[in-house]
């Protein structure tokens, strides 16, 4: 009777590891369905790129990301709602540097940058320069800081709005030179533009997709990039930190998940994107929007943003910037 039952066990034990193999063969690796990804805008640029980005990943994961776009509140729509979606790598958003260490400072947000997210790699890099119209009479940003300096407030420049990497930037400069000039917003980069080529702004602080195609018409001339390098094409004109030492125009777009997303899932995803982003057509579209292909990897972005946050809040806050 004993043995009878030290039988039975012994069997039970022998199915029970059957159905733990079985269980084990049968779980499925990540991904084994479509992936979304939230592009926090509407069409331009940052969303084009996403789709592009998405679609040579799409060869690296074996599924479907299939882009969906909900624009709204400067990003932080569709930014919100990636990071309060399922923690299993199903939801992906793209973002823009500023919903990180910007606006938080500007406005309260749905969200806290720090303890919601993770970034997974950056896709693209932001390009900002200052140029002025090509019959202005500064050649250089010396004879512009000459001129400001002597004429407070009367040098005005244009952005595409308030808050914007580019109008830190160009205020950054200011307030470290003692110098005061007066920007204007609008609503897009190629308002902005427009409006200084019309003479509603003496120079105008924009990207460089923006700003190129003029400057090689020879309607405008640029004065400075407001990076960390020199343009490709454009070797004598000298970057912001050249001149102002740790003070550049910040702006990536990356990739990210919500908190909870497991180690595993984070890698694959950052190995997948960091492969579609030599892939030929989607270099090919960085080329296009004159905007450079993002190498910092997922840590190495997150820890760069993180670093300059408080600064960054330092300096709104002396600006007085709301939105």
């Amino acid at each position: 009777m004993v043995r009878t039952k030290k039988n039975g066990l012994f069997l039970l034990f022998i199915i029970f590891g059957v159905f733990l193999v079985a269980q084990t063969g049968m779980a499925k690796e990540f991904p084994d369905h479509p992936i979304t990804l939230v592009s926090p805008t509407g069409p331009g640029m940052q969303d084009t790129m996403a789709r592009i980005v998405c679609k040579a990943a799409e060869k690296e994961l074996g599924v479907p990301v299939v882009v969906e776009s909900k624009p709204g509140a400067a990003g932080t729509i569709g930014v919100n709602y990636v990071l309060k979606s399922k923690p299993d790598g199903y939801t992906l958003g793209s973002l823009v540097t500023s919903a990180y260490f910007i606006i938080p400072h500007m406005r309260k947000v749905p969200y806290n940058p720090f303890t919601d997210s993770i970034d997974i790699t950056t896709i693209y890099k932001y390009n900002f320069g200052l140029a002025v119209r090509s019959d202005a009479p500064w050649n250089s940003m010396g004879e512009l800081f000459t001129y400001v300096k002597n004429n407070p407030g009367k040098f005005t420049y244009s952005t595409a709005g308030v808050g914007r990497p580019q109008h830190i930037c160009m205020e950054q400069i200011a307030l470290k030179r003692g110098l005061k000039w007066t920007h204007i917003p609008f609503n897009s980069g190629g308002e902005s533009v427009t409006a200084c080529l019309g003479g509603h702004a003496d120079g105008t602080a924009q990207g460089s997709a923006d700003l190129i195609p003029y400057i090689k018409a020879g309607k405008l001339k640029l004065l400075v990039t407001l990076d960390d390098r020199r343009w490709p094409g454009f070797p004598n004109v000298p970057n912001i930190m050249e001149i102002e030492k740790d003070i550049c125009a910040l702006s990536y777009g990356s990739i990210f998940v919500p908190k909870g997303v497991p180690e595993s899932v984070v890698k694959k995803l950052e190995e997948a994107f960091n492969k579609a982003k030599k892939d030929p057509a989607y270099v090919e579209s960085a080329g296009k929007f004159q905007v450079e292909i993002g190498l910092l990897n997922g840590k190495e972005y997150s820890n760069l943003w993180r670093s300059k946050y408080e600064e960054m809040g330092k300096i709104i806050q002396h600006l007085g910037i709301k939105e």
